[in-house]
């Protein structure tokens, strides 16, 4: 296969690969939108005034902007839930676009879509999550830097054009560092980078963790996260009993092979360095690699639900996928281009089935809270107390976002249709059960601040909802 048809096929899957998670964002719009952490901010986004920016994670903003964007058509709710949905695809696919079109960088281009799946399942169901965006936002600065490779010289705006790029994926998440910082250093054996340039931005991912955390102060929940790993190293040699270990372990081999993939395109990629000779880059990709995997297994060395582990671990993905696709790009044999383009689409094709099935149990959990919704509805308990441990029985954990998960997906059929169900076992204060208000994280709502008429306001005491 010559050079530039094998270009072009590549473009191609990259397409294939966005288009396909955009056909599964809006076919589980309801699902991805009102969920957990993603549900709690979504009702902040249309029920209240201004913006919500968590833990300063300012470059995750693009789809609270869509959101409260159509929200002032005053468009249906159920197209907002839609809109916030594909907006976070979208993100990635602009960037996508930018370096396969703009930029005319292959290889930055194809890492992106890779990386969008490779280790992607639980999470694609928890989007606000911003470990997501680690996904795409580094390859802003990649697509910049291979395009400006080309140039015989370097100008000053250059320089600063990358420092400024370098900084998204940095403020989105706190590992953004140990991501950019890989990235840097494997830019620069590549020969992408050089001279001033590469020194700055060296300079400035290494420095992150301090200056990161002098101009934005940690979160109560980051310092938990600082603490988690700390107590990880002081029982390393037991980490065979870790949750974290026995999460990937079950995740790759057992349970489901969702980072199998992951592992084989690794050791595949490594592999291939070496045979081209490239044995720093391949010692870089692999080691690489397994200091993410450390970290990973450290911080969550206690465990955690599915879904945050499967968050915690997610970046991986854009290493392995630069190091990959700087890899299929430059591969000069025909006939290796084309078993590189086959095993390429082999795996793009599994990993976006594996998402795919993963809306299994989150469709479950949607489900039974619908069943639940109905209930109401037919008991006029516009305000519900429902017990919980029915609901383990049926294999269904109510997450701490229950409140608004249940207002969204009752609301959606009209304003007057709005329900709030609490579970028996997180009740909120007295006060709170006899006004009828919205409690989320020690903190009351109103659930109606903007004044658009999306959700009911509270007008009902909380009342048990007979569970048959």
């Amino acid at each position: 296969m010559g050079e530039r048809p094998h270009r072009r096929a590549l473009l191609f899957l990259g397409h294939g690969v966005f288009l396909s998670l955009l056909g599964l964002a809006w076919k589980y719009a309801m699902i991805r939108s009102t969920f957990g952490d993603t549900a709690y901010q979504v009702f902040q986004w249309i029920s209240q005034p201004g913006w919500d920016i968590e833990a300063h994670r300012y470059t995750a903003i693009v789809p609270q902007a869509c959101v409260k964007l159509f929200a002032l058509f005053g468009v249906e709710l159920s197209t907002l839930l839609l809109v916030s949905s594909l907006a976070h695809v979208l993100v990635g696919y602009g960037i996508y676009l930018l370096c396969a079109h703009v930029w005319k960088s292959p290889a930055a281009a194809f890492g992106c879509a890779a990386a969008a799946v490779l280790c992607s399942r639980l999470a694609f169901y928890s989007p606000v999550l911003e470990a997501n965006y680690l996904l795409c936002y580094p390859f802003l600065l990649i697509g910049f830097i291979e395009q400006s490779a080309r140039a015989e010289s370097i100008p000053p705006r250059n320089v600063a054009t990358a420092s400024v790029l370098l900084l998204v994926p940095l403020i989105v998440h706190p590992v953004g560092w140990t991501v950019m910082l890989f990235a840097v250093v494997f830019m620069f054996a590549l020969g992408w980078l050089r001279g001033n340039m590469f020194v700055t931005l060296l300079l400035i991912s290494a420095s992150w963790p301090l200056v990161g955390r002098w101009l934005f102060p940690p979160t109560g929940y980051e310092l938990e996260q600082y603490d988690a790993v700390v107590a990880g190293l002081q029982h390393v040699g037991s980490f065979t009993h870790w949750g974290s270990w026995e999460f990937l372990a079950i995740h790759t081999f057992s349970a489901s092979n969702t980072y199998l993939p992951a592992v084989l395109v690794l050791l595949a990629v490594v592999s291939g360095w070496a045979l081209m000779n490239k044995g720093r880059i391949a010692l870089l990709t692999f080691g690489g690699a397994m200091a993410f995997v450390f970290v990973f297994l450290v911080t969550f060395s206690a465990g955690n639900s599915a879904v945050m582990q499967d968050r915690g671990i997610l970046p991986v993905a854009t290493l392995i996928a630069l190091s990959g696709a700087a890899l299929v790009v430059r591969e000069e044999s025909p006939g290796l281009r084309m078993l590189s383009l086959i095993l390429c689409v082999l795996v793009l094709f599994v990993k976006v089935r594996d998402v795919s099935f993963a809306s299994r149990p989150f469709a479950r959990e949607y489900a039974v809270t619908e069943e639940l919704i109905a209930l109401s509805d037919q008991q006029g308990v516009p305000r519900g107390i429902v017990d919980c441990q029915r609901l383990r029985e049926r294999d269904v954990e109510v997450s701490w976002a229950f409140p608004v998960e249940t207002l969204l997906r009752s609301s959606v059929r009209g304003v007057e249709q709005g329900r709030v169900l609490v579970c028996s076992d997180k009740l909120p204060p007295p006060d709170v059960l006899a006004s009828g208000q919205v409690q989320v994280l020690q903190f009351v709502w109103a659930v109606d601040k903007n004044g658009n008429d999306y959700f009911q306001r509270a007008d009902s005491h909380y009342r048990t909802l007979v569970q048959h």
